[in-house]
């Protein structure tokens, strides 16, 4: 590390190293009704049986990955940062099986390596009772892995049949990665603070990769809202003789997400809201705490996943995120 006065200077270089190794088997019977059609050996499901057999591939794989970070220190209560760095996931040995005239044979897909180069950059304030960041970054994929799940039989890059229903890992090429966060918290007297955080996440897929499917262009990251915030109260004040009181009542905001890429409008959520509270009393300097919570106050349906493997076949399948919820807890600390 270089320290310049109120500059600090930090440079480092991580070594990685992966043995990946990846084994099918599969024991698929044929189909009376695919023999009926004049298809004998054709599995309901389309998969390939392995005929006994265990199909196994492996590879090693290393990388070194750069970054460096620097600070400076405005005053005692304002830093600022700048950090760059690389990041890289190994390769993906996909192995299934496939017919030939000797037989099932192993049939491996690799897709490549991905690897992403972040920039982030922010400052960080702590004044009187306020306290807040802000932080902005910025992430550049090549041979983004994703996946995704086969809507019907298709032919995979060997030749082998994929059967509907099949998740399989791709190569969705280019992706980036843009946004900002900010947050921050001011005390209006010792039993009394304001919080709150928002941040702003454009992550997309960009340019495909050669040869590969337009399908993921534009689309957003599953799971990864545009905007989404909170903000709530704290209140925590001590009474007599180790007695305290808190009450915490807050709220969370995300805008739509999708759960699928390729985003599909059907099988995603719309933005929520979600009101929670939680307060208490403690007893002997906090040894011991009784408390009550309400989750979900308003009782807000929402989904916190969607598709899966229901969605090649029509049938997407929803999970359902928390109901309102209530609840007492007691604790002790020893």
């Amino acid at each position: 590390m270089l320290t310049l006065g109120t500059l600090d200077l930090t440079a480092g270089l991580r070594y990685v190293y992966k043995e990946r190794q990846s084994t099918y088997s599969a024991v698929q019977p044929g189909s009376a009704v695919f023999a009926a059609l004049g298809a004998p050996g054709v599995s309901l499901l389309g998969a390939v049986d392995t005929n006994g057999q265990t199909f196994r591939a492996s590879a090693n794989y290393d990388a070194f990955l750069p970054r460096f970070n620097a600070l400076y220190r405005i005053t005692p209560d304002i830093n600022v940062y700048a950090t760059i760095s690389k990041g890289r996931r190994a390769p993906v040995l996909n192995l299934t099986a496939a017919r030939s005239p000797a037989g099932p044979v192993g049939n491996l897909t690799r897709v490549d390596a991905e690897t992403v180069w972040n920039y982030e950059g922010g400052i960080k304030v702590s004044v009187g009772g306020f306290t807040g960041s802000l932080g902005v970054f910025y992430q550049d994929y090549k041979n983004f892995q994703t996946s995704r799940i086969t809507r019907a039989d298709s032919t995979g890059p060997n030749g082998n049949l994929i059967p509907a229903g099949t998740i399989v890992p791709d190569n969705a090429s280019q992706a980036t990665n843009f946004g900002v966060e900010v947050e921050g918290g001011y005390r209006l007297s010792p039993a009394l603070r304001l919080f709150a955080n928002y941040a702003y996440i454009d992550a997309k897929i960009g340019k495909p990769a050669v040869g590969g499917s337009l399908d993921f262009v534009g689309s957003r990251f599953r799971l990864t809202p545009e905007h989404s915030a909170s903000g709530g109260v704290e209140f925590n004040a001590e009474l007599v003789n180790g007695i305290g009181v808190f009450l915490t009542p807050s709220a969370t905001y995300q805008s739509r997400i999708f759960f699928e890429v390729p985003n599909d409008p059907a099988i995603s959520q719309n933005g929520y809201v979600l009101v929670n509270l939680r307060g208490g009393v403690t007893f002997a300097d906090g040894r011991y705490e009784i408390s009550g919570f309400a989750r979900n106050l308003l009782d807000r349906n929402y989904l916190i996943d969607a598709g899966n493997t229901g969605g090649a076949f029509g049938t997407p399948t929803f999970i359902a995120g928390e109901p309102q919820l209530y609840g007492i807890e007691l604790a002790a600390r020893f």
